[in-house]
């Protein structure tokens, strides 16, 4: 392992990656260095055989023009004798000068070439001053004789070819310079690029050796850390194995990390070991003060203690010494304790670990056979079961503790309050079963009693089953034989009230529709006993949702405002600015409630005002919101001796045979059972001769804030809308949607075994200009079928003898398997009713009293769907 002085100087591994970069990036400046240094010089070659080796070979083809030019404007003029040919001579004659002097100034560096210009330059003044001018002066002169002499000893001839043989010496010279000045740069690019893979694969050796040399370094030490790491957890060793790193980086701290991490676990296995130790020791006795003198034994060799106690807490509440070690007298620690007195009392009343230190001497003598001193340190801990105080442990120490003995020794208090609890669970649990052996007899004499009690239990719950199934049986079939007869009177008294032919008075349309208020009130109360029954034997469901209180409030406010004006009363629906949007509730069963309270409230009420208020009650006793709905009244008020009664069924305040008000009684008792089924509950305040207040509480299950008002009003249109509800009479088949003609010229089959529904049904089909077929019972409607004969639909009651419709509905689905739409029309008027039609394979379920309106939507419905 390295020193201690070799850790402190490390050197981390952002420093070493930092280094091999810096050292490539010098490599890597170097070799840009020499680069441009390269490619400078390079650049200087080229720009000099650009600009002066082909400056050398213009100059020296422009004295060649020159010469030419010269020499051809000579012969123009020996020829013609014109003055005009000699204009190119001339010119020559002018720029030959200028041109020699450029080329000897271009090769001036070469003294050879500088003696070839100066040769040239020669030969041309030889050549104008001895042979052109001459030429010139003769024909001028018309000197032909002399002329004819020059040209025949070719003076100027001689003198031009040595001209043209100099000038082309110079510039192959010129050339086979150029060439050697290009296969020199070649040579040197050739070099450049030599140099730049050299420094190329240095620079690569020097990264791939540091990253070598960085990286072996990591892995190296990531590979022995997680060996030793694989061999732990697989191998199953003894946590004795230690990691040694040589580095001085990073990778020594992890190193030591996972070292220091090794010696934790070494500690807490062995600690665990220790406290397995102890659990399996305490297990084996089975008194209290065993149990005490065991761990204590076990707990000073744990944590090498000079002395300790165990206090337990007794039925009396009181701490009870139970066991010590080392004790040196009688009077070695006191006896008992009460809740808060002393260190002991104190630890066991606040459930915490009291710790002291530098504890003066003399606070405490432990004796040996050579002598006693005093523990510099004192603990207490509290002994738990389940959060409660059930015992302390005191000790001493000479050495200290560090913070993870405390918390071993907390865990070791929790660990004894277990075992005393057991042992103290064993030992009632002997004591009870001493007991329960000396009751064991009169308990077999009772049983004899409780078995002929329970066989007379046993009989009488079977009549109760036997009642309740007939009392079930009875008001289905009640409500069918009601509804049967209901229907044709609500059908036809509706159809009358529209007085299409124009042959019924007003008195008439009135008597009409008070036919039809009391079949509607008929049909109320039969809804009532249904829906008693239906709580009393625990099947009403309940189906919650989101509903707008807003849109509650536009309902109620519809479907009472008529009945408020014909009592010429004041009506108010108001909703308190701090009321949430939304209530999660059943919004069917909540208007149900509301209505009740407000029918009564307007029945009550001569004069004055009904309102109804709804806000926000914060429920002390439940410690939550709730939504109040007040229904406030000015009317007649409930005797305090009587509020009581309102609730139960069939019971009015007004009772006896001269009241004054109508009605079953049931209407307060429904809504009372909704209410709680809801989770609410509906409390009354009145006074005799002022009026009452009815208030349904319902808890604000989950409300939201105003800047989600349009989204929830969008979603929850159709929800909302359900909860109007228009009055049947009011309904005339011309007030219809423009859809109903698509029912015209349809043909539809009419099963049911009641004329008088049969009367009402076709005239509803006949208003609506459709074709119908009468069949009396399911058996007759499966002839027709057979027959071939097709149908747009078929309306189809369920209570028919020989035959019943749920049958007749599986004969057509399953044995015919025709899919014409079937319409169940029945009186049973049970939510299981209809899932039985619909299992039946029935399309839709309508319950009698048929609502016109209803009927037909349902019949376009499953018409469009046919289509």
């Amino acid at each position: 392992m390295p020193s201690q002085a070799s850790r402190r100087k490390k050197i981390s591994i952002r420093t070493k990656i930092l280094s091999g970069n810096i050292i490539v990036m010098i490599c890597l400046g170097i070799a840009i260095g020499a680069l441009s240094m390269r490619i400078s010089s390079l650049q200087d070659e080229i720009e000099y055989i650009s600009s002066h080796d082909i400056q050398v070979h213009e100059t020296v083809n422009q004295i060649q023009k020159d010469l030419l030019d010269m020499e051809t404007g000579l012969r123009g003029f020996i020829i013609s004798g014109d003055e005009s040919y000699l204009e190119p001579y001339n010119s020559g004659k002018a720029r030959w000068q200028t041109d020699t002097n450029k080329l000897k100034s271009l090769v001036i560096d070469n003294p050879a070439q500088v003696r070839n210009t100066e040769s040239i330059e020669s030969g041309l003044v030889d050549w104008m001053t001895n042979a052109s001018e001459n030429a010139i002066a003769y024909k001028r002169s018309g000197d032909t004789e002399k002329l004819t002499r020059f040209f025949a000893e070719k003076t100027g001839k001689d003198r031009t070819d040595a001209l043209r043989i100099q000038l082309q010496s110079f510039k192959e010279t010129e050339f086979g310079l150029t060439e050697a000045r290009a296969a020199s740069l070649k040579d040197r690019n050739e070099s450049l690029i030599g140099l730049l893979y050299l420094l190329w694969i240095v620079v690569a050796a020097i990264s791939v050796s540091t990253a070598w040399i960085i990286s072996n370094t990591v892995i190296k030490t990531i590979r022995t850390v997680s060996t030793t790491i694989r061999q732990i957890a697989h191998q199953g060793e003894s946590l004795k194995q230690r990691i040694e790193v040589n580095t001085r980086d990073e990778m020594m701290e992890l190193g030591d990390s996972t070292n220091a991490l090794l010696d934790m676990l070494e500690r807490q296995n062995r600690r665990k070991d220790q406290v397995a130790h102890i659990a399996t020791l305490l297990q084996e006795q089975n008194d209290i003060d065993a149990v005490g003198r065991q761990f204590l034994s076990q707990l000073v060799q744990v944590f090498n203690l000079p002395y300790g106690v165990v206090y337990v807490r007794s039925q009396s509440n009181q701490l009870v010494k139970t066991a010590s070690f080392a004790q040196s007298s009688d009077n070695f620690g006191r006896k008992e304790f009460q809740l808060g007195e002393g260190l002991v009392g104190q630890c066991a009343a606040e459930n915490r670990t009291i710790v002291l230190r530098d504890v003066p001497s003399g606070y405490a003598a432990i004796q040996s056979g050579i002598g006693q001193a005093s523990p510099t340190v004192v603990a207490l801990v509290p002994i738990t079961f389940e959060r409660r105080v059930v015992g302390v442990i005191e000790i001493g120490s000479f050495s200290g503790l560090a913070r993870d003995d405390i918390e071993l020794l907390e865990q070791l208090g929790g660990m004894l309050g277990v075992t005393i609890q057991s042992v103290k669970s064993r030992m009632e649990m002997e004591q009870l079963y001493t007991e329960a052996q000396a009751a064991n007899e009169e308990l077999q004499v009772q049983s004899e009693e409780l078995n002929a009690q329970s066989l007379e239990l046993l009989t009488m719950n079977d009549e109760l089953k036997r009642s309740s199934n007939f009392k079930s049986e009875f008001l289905a079939n009640m409500s069918h034989e009601l509804r049967t007869p209901l229907n044709s009177m609500l059908i036809l008294s509706q159809m009358l009230a529209e007085n299409r032919q124009g042959h019924l008075s007003e008195d008439d349309i009135s008597y009409v529709n008070t036919i039809y208020s009391a079949g509607n009130d008929l049909l109320n109360l039969i809804n009532d006993i249904l829906d008693l029954s239906k709580v009393e034997a625990g099947k009403l469901d309940i189906e919650m949702g989101n509903i707008i209180l807003a849109d509650l409030q536009l309902t109620v406010l519809s479907n009472f405002q008529e009945v408020a004006a014909k009592k010429k009363l004041d009506f108010a629906v108001t909703i308190a600015p701090d009321t949430p949007a939304w209530l999660e509730t059943d919004g069917f069963r909540l208007q149900q409630i509301l209505k009740n309270l407000l029918s009564n409230a307007f029945k009550f009420t001569e004069a004055g005002k009904v309102d109804l208020l709804i806000g926000v009650h914060a429920n002390n006793a439940w410690g939550q919101q709730e939504i109040a709905f007040t229904v406030a009244d000015t009317g007649k008020g409930i005797a305090n001796d009587k509020l009581e009664l309102i609730f139960e069924a069939f019971t009015q305040a007004d009772s006896g045979t001269a009241r004054k008000f109508g009605g079953t009684g049931l209407g307060l008792t429904i809504s009372s059972s909704l209410a709680n089924m809801l989770g609410g509950r509906i409390e009354v305040q009145s006074e005799e001769g002022k009026g009452s207040e009815f208030t349904l509480y319902l808890p604000a299950q989950r409300s939201i804030g105003q800047s989600d008002e349009a989204m929830a009003s969008k979603q929850l249109a159709t929800s909302s809308s359900s909860l109007a509800a228009a009055d049947p009479v009011s309904i005339a088949v011309s007030e219809m949607p423009l859809s109903t003609a698509e029912l015209r010229g349809r043909h539809v089959l009419l099963v049911d075994d009641d004329a008088r529904n049969l009367y009402a049904l076709s005239h509803v089909l006949e208003s609506l200009e459709m074709t119908f077929t009468i069949a009396h019972d399911g058996l007759e409607s499966m002839d027709r079928l057979r027959n071939g004969d097709t149908y747009d639909c078929i309306l189809m009651d369920i209570m028919m003898p020989d035959m019943d419709g749920f049958q007749a509905i599986h004969e057509i689905r399953h044995t015919l398997q025709l899919s014409t739409p079937i319409i169940a029309v029945t009186a049973k008027a049970m939510k299981e009713d209809r899932d039985k039609c619909l299992e039946a394979g029935a399309n839709a379920y309508i319950s009698k009293p048929v609502q016109v309106q209803q009927l037909i939507s349902i019949m376009v419905a499953q018409m469009k769907v046919e289509v």
